[in-house]
């Protein structure tokens, strides 16, 4: 069975070292983070990182994605994985991470697709993470209220920025892949779903060559670069 927990997590950061977008020696923030991220971060080689999350147990830097405190700039790279749809406003998480980047910004989120709005109405996934919740924290903002599983689009993405940064064309990467939820079938104690994905999973890989968009892990690369619009005679 594939590493479920840090597999796609790594294998986008390594692809994006191996062409270049990012490097080893760059400046990393990475929000919404954790443990996860640490253990990623130094199995890549990141030797200048800071993770932050407004969970104090999670991390030591204290920092709200919707509001950093940090200068335009101020990282080379930005990264969030699975945090942003625990904001009140994701776009708006997403533009604050955009703002402090000086090189690239990386997310790992939900793809708003056929086959996972199908998963909901199925009841194998959730719209709600009610789940997350304990004693008061970790829904939205890591307050006590479940938070709604916001799913992104590519089209979407580029709008966004295109919106917040006019000056240039967004150069976007994206990345799929396809994992089975075994851990919340399992829990859920419906043996015959455990049972069957179970069976499937060794089949996700081949799902995710044949319908990469339909996958339920999806990631996201922006980078900044110095082109402009032919309209721009200077960068702003």
């Amino acid at each position: 069975m594939r590493d479920v927990v840090t597999g796609f997590y790594l294998n986008v950061l390594r692809s994006l070292l191996s062409d270049g977008s990012i490097a080893k020696t760059d400046s990393v923030l990475v929000v919404c983070g954790g443990p996860l991220d640490e253990k990623v971060m130094k199995e890549i080689g990141f030797a200048d990182f800071v993770i932050t999350n407004l969970d104090p147990g999670m991390a030591n830097n204290r920092q709200d994605v919707e509001n950093l405190s940090y200068d335009d700039k101020s990282f080379d790279v930005v990264v969030v994985h699975a945090g942003l749809h625990h904001c009140y406003s994701p776009h708006r998480g997403l533009l604050e991470m955009y703002r402090v980047a000086k090189k690239c910004i990386v997310a790992f989120e939900s793809r708003d697709s056929i086959l996972m709005r199908s998963a909901v109405k199925l009841g194998l996934t959730v719209d709600y993470e009610v789940d997350s919740v304990a004693n008061g924290r970790g829904g939205v903002a890591d307050t006590g209220t479940p938070n709604f599983v916001y799913r992104w689009t590519e089209r979407e993405i580029v709008k966004t920025i295109s919106s917040f940064d006019p000056v240039r064309p967004p150069k976007t990467r994206f990345f799929y892949d396809f994992r089975l939820p075994i851990q919340r079938f399992a829990a859920s104690g419906r043996f015959a779903l455990k049972t069957l994905s179970s069976l499937i999973e060794p089949l996700s890989s081949l799902v995710a060559a044949v319908l990469p968009k339909q996958g339920n892990e999806f990631a996201f690369a922006v980078l900044k670069e110095n082109e402009v619009h032919p309209w721009i005679k200077s960068p702003a």
